[in-house]
This record gives C-alpha cells, structure tokens and sequence, in this order.
C-alpha cells in the first residue's frame, strides 16, 4: 500500500513562469521606494521650515499686538472721553492677540510628537490639532472687525 505522501510529485515551474516571476522581483527591486523620492524629501523640507516660520510669525505677531494692547490701553485710561471706538480696538487687538498665541501653541503641538492617547489627548487634538481654537478666535476677529466697519 502506499501513502497519500508517496503519490503527490511537486510540480517544476515551466520557463516562463520563472521569467514572469523574475521579471516581477526585478520591477520591485529597481524602483526607487517612495521615502527616497528627491521631490518628496524637498517637500518635507520645506514642510518642515514652513512651520517654523509660522511659529516665528506668530511669535513677532505676539510681540507686536502686546505693544499696540499696552499704548491702546495706556491712552484709553488717560484719556477722560472713554469712545466706544477705543474698547472696539482693544477687542480687536485682544482677539488678534490670542489668535497668534494660539497659533504658535497649534504649531509647537504639531511638531512635537507626543502620544495622543486618553481624554486628554483627545482634548488636544480636537482643539490644537485640529485648530479648533484657532479658527475660533479668527472668526470673532473677523466678526469683530466687520462691526468696527459699521
């Protein structure tokens, strides 16, 4: 009697589909994979550099609504007619200033990579990574301007 195992022969594979399989492993081993792409590295580079400069931007901003907050301020508490334009402005600048103090945070989470786990990673991806935050406090500028105007 003989086995199951005995009759069972494996089958040579025929000359052309050793040259399709061949031809196969030669077309994955000479593309380039993608994370050596020269555009793709640039891309990143520049990607990279944007960032920072966004967070420079938003820092020189920071400084600037700060000085403008400070002399709106200091002339609104000297001057004894108090117009509603001053406090308008004062809004506005107020509104500006955290705009641009939101930013910088969205950045700096951004680049960090911290784990985004639990509530509180949920918190921070919702309202910095997701600029929550940010597009909020531009939108009342924006609503606070379109009021100075009328």
């Amino acid at each position: 009697m003989s086995s199951a195992f005995e009759n069972t022969t494996a089958k040579t594979p025929t000359s052309e589909e050793t040259h399709n399989v061949t031809k196969a492993i030669s077309n994955y081993t000479t593309q380039t994979a993608p994370f050596f792409d020269p555009a793709l590295k640039l891309a990143i580079a520049i990607e990279f550099y944007f960032q920072y400069a966004i967070i420079g931007l938003g820092l020189f901003g920071i400084a600037s609504n700060v000085l403008v907050l400070y002399a709106l301020v200091a002339y609104h508490v000297r001057e004894t007619k108090k117009k509603a334009i001053n406090l308008l402005m004062i809004n506005q600048n107020l509104l500006d200033l955290t705009a641009c103090f939101l930013l910088v945070i969205t950045f700096l989470v951004r680049l960090s990579n911290i784990s985004l786990t639990g509530a509180l990673g949920y918190f921070i991806c919702v309202a910095f990574i997701g600029e929550s935050f940010t597009s909020c406090t531009v939108y009342g500028s924006i609503i606070n301007l379109m009021r100075m105007l009328y």
